[in-house]
């Protein structure tokens, strides 16, 4: 088990709540790195480590709301789980199947995370918050992707420019 790479993985977590989701949110989208790494991890992880590290997740991303830490955490880990289980009746060949995957489980946790804090004006911050950050987030994984499977690389990038 490559321990390191799950605590570089919360690392960054830990960086993108601090310092990084102000810079790269577009008005209120904001992207939702960490149920995006996630579920990441759990395409390629077993279930046992992936709700693990799903639980971890929740806990550092929710450090600053300290009162809810542990619903965050908790909605993380099952996340994590039924990422787990979806990911076994996919076609993991698929790029959109892989893709419908994050803007599935990143929408139902931005509803969760809506939901756990308590916001008013839920309806309406599910069509501008919940299901755009999805989408945003959504594009985000899709460039992993297209790196990871070598459809884009840096040296197709240098012969664009």
């Amino acid at each position: 088990m490559n321990i390191i790479a799950y605590i570089l993985y919360l690392l960054l977590i830990g960086m993108h709540a601090v310092i990084w989701k102000d810079v790269t949110s577009i008005f209120d989208v904001v992207i939702n790195l960490p149920a995006c790494l996630v579920l990441l991890v759990a395409l390629y992880k077993d279930e046992v480590p992936v709700t693990w590290f799903g639980f971890l997740a929740g806990l550092v991303a929710a450090a600053g709301a300290p009162d809810r830490m542990g619903w965050y955490a908790l909605l993380m880990a099952v996340l994590a789980l039924a990422g787990c289980f979806v990911r076994e009746r996919l076609n993991l060949d698929s790029l959109k199947a892989k893709l419908l995957l994050v803007l599935g489980g990143v929408f139902v946790h931005n509803v969760g995370s809506l939901i756990i804090s308590g916001t008013d004006g839920l309806f309406i911050l599910l069509g501008t918050s919940a299901l755009t950050g999805a989408v945003y987030t959504t594009l985000i994984a899709w460039l992993f992707f297209l790196f990871k499977e070598g459809k884009l690389t840096v040296e197709k990038l240098k012969s664009i420019f």
